[in-house]
Order: structure tokens, then sequence, then C-alpha cells
């Protein structure tokens, strides 16, 4: 069975663990624990049968919303929870107002960018050397999309 729910503060250490054994960019659990503090955060956890698969952590000022973190466990990944996580979040982002949503990707992250092409997000820019990636830097593309 599928769940969608906010995630509790004593399951971040859990998501910080998955993030950390699936991106190449992991965010750490402090950054998740401030996230959960921040009032304009939301994190969204994909349950299945009870096991934390996913989780996207979005942000929402006025009619802008942001992905900041989306992850999918490795072992989870392949069979459409990131789709789900992601189209989830803007059907809630369309209830709130929000008129559009940006995310960064790594360059290169192919399985990620077909993703975000798939729930109609297009590519609006690039960020020089944004990420680090064991002392290497590599360019992220700005993607964004309408909510209408």
């Amino acid at each position: 069975m599928q769940q969608l729910r906010e995630l509790k503060i004593n399951e971040l250490s859990e998501l910080a663990a998955m993030d950390a054994r699936t991106n190449a960019t992991p965010w750490s659990l402090f950054n998740y624990q401030q996230s959960a503090e921040d009032p304009t955060h939301n994190i969204l956890g994909l349950f299945v049968d009870d096991i934390l698969c996913g989780a996207c952590v979005y942000s929402q000022v006025l009619d802008q919303a942001e992905i900041l973190q989306l992850c999918v466990g490795y072992e989870h990944q392949r069979k459409g929870y990131g789709y789900l996580l992601l189209d989830s979040v803007c059907t809630e982002l369309k209830k709130y107002a929000a008129s559009q949503i940006f995310l960064e990707v790594m360059v290169g992250n192919i399985s990620a960018i077909n993703l975000y092409q798939k729930l109609g997000f297009n590519v609006i820019n690039t960020r020089k050397n944004y990420y680090n990636v064991n002392g290497k830097y590599k360019d992220a593309l700005i993607m964004a999309r309408e909510l209408v």
C-alpha cells in the first residue's frame, strides 16, 4: 500500500541515510532538520508498505515554488516513485496558488532530467560549477514548469 505524507522529525535520520546512499550530492541530517523547521518548506515522504521509499523537499513563497531535494532510495528506483512524488507535489502546489515551480539537476543525470521533462519541466538556464562531487565541479541545469 502506498502512502504520501509529511515526514515526522524522527523519520529524518532515515531519510538522510537513504539520501546519502542514493544521491551524488546528498543532504545531511542537519540540512533536513533545518528544512523541517522552516515554515516555507515541506517534506513529503512516500511510503510503500510502511517503508520509506522516497521524499521530496519543496518550498513555496508567494506564487513561486522550488524543489529543494528529491530522493528515491536506490533499491526503489525505476518503479515510478519519483514521478508519483513530484506529480503529487505539483498537484499540491497548484492548490496553494503556485504558478511556477523550479528545480536544479546535475548535468549528466539523464534519468532525472527525463523524469522532469516527462512532468513538463523545461531547461531555462545553466548554473556553472554548481555541484561539487568528490572535488570536481559540475554544472546544474535550472528547469521550470508552469503550474496551470
